[in-house]
């Protein structure tokens, strides 16, 4: 099974299909071409499903240089592992 390092942004995107932290960041315009991108990168790896546990925070990291496997994101922040079904 092939493994997935994904950021906040997408991890929220694919466990709640919620996009709303991206308004905190991003204008409008932007936050709604980050979607689409998002989208289109998410739906390539699907079917995904978690493979980290927030409570002993087994496949995370909390503060990664890699960028996102979804986005590309390159911005350091916490990564969250998803594994392809």
């Amino acid at each position: 099974m092939e493994s997935y390092w994904l950021c906040n942004d997408c991890m929220q995107a694919v466990a709640y299909d919620d996009f709303c932290t991206l308004s905190l960041y991003y204008s409008e315009a932007e936050v709604e071409r980050r979607i689409t991108a998002m989208c289109t990168a998410l739906q390539a790896l699907l079917p995904l499903s978690a493979d980290f546990d927030p409570h002993t925070h087994t496949g995370s990291e909390a503060c990664s240089s890699h960028p996102c496997d979804a986005c590309c994101s390159a911005l350091h922040g916490a990564r969250h592992r998803f594994t392809r079904l």
